[in-house]
């Protein structure tokens, strides 16, 4: 099992020793398909089922460190995967919806979270767009990318909330960071795009 928080501190990406735990505490290869489980050490996106793929984990180290996640945040996912970074969120928050649109990704997502016994994540099956909650989140991350400024999730941020979001086609695509109306890019990105 590589342990991929001293990796990522190793290689620049972590710096925050609680991040670095968690990193280390989760196996990639435990959502992984069966065929590519081989390449679960490689810092490298990896394809999966849908035409989706799991991030590299580099660019999951980069949102993490972003986000800055709290004990006592609430956070929203949009684009469970394969239920790995969903996984690293339940860590470090109190609680995770993650948001999915393919049903059959939503069934693998929860056999694999359920290799960690998380009781703090609830995954949707629904289109993002569909979303009708009143809820209010800390932290808002889309794994997928948006065409155009997602401006409708605003409604759902609290006070002093922050956004993380991959926009544009790529290339390029550039991930966003937003919080308290102000915008920051943070880096150059590839993702696969939201699906509408």
């Amino acid at each position: 099992m590589t342990l991929w928080g001293n990796k990522l501190k190793n290689d620049g990406y972590l710096k925050d020793p609680k991040i670095i735990e968690v990193f280390n505490h989760i196996d990639r290869k435990d959502f992984l398909p069966d065929q590519w489980k081989n390449f679960s050490e490689m810092d490298e996106p990896i394809e999966l089922a849908m035409g989706q793929t799991q991030s590299a984990p580099h660019m999951d180290a980069i949102m993490a460190e972003w986000a800055k996640t709290n004990v006592n945040d609430d956070v929203l996912e949009i684009g469970t995967g394969s239920g790995y970074f969903t996984t690293i969120l339940s860590f470090m928050a109190s609680k995770v919806l993650s948001v999915e649109y393919f049903e059959e990704m939503i069934r693998w997502a929860k056999k694999n979270i359920s290799k960690y016994k998380r009781d703090n994540i609830e995954l949707v099956g629904c289109n993002i767009n569909d979303f009708c909650i009143r809820k209010k989140f800390d932290l808002i991350i889309s794994t997928a990318s948006f065409s155009k400024k997602p401006t409708f999730l605003y409604a759902l941020m609290k006070q002093d909330a922050r956004l993380i979001y991959p926009i544009g086609s790529y290339p390029p695509q550039r991930m966003i960071y937003y919080r308290n109306r102000k915008e920051e890019i943070i880096a150059d990105v590839a993702f696969v795009p939201i699906i509408y």
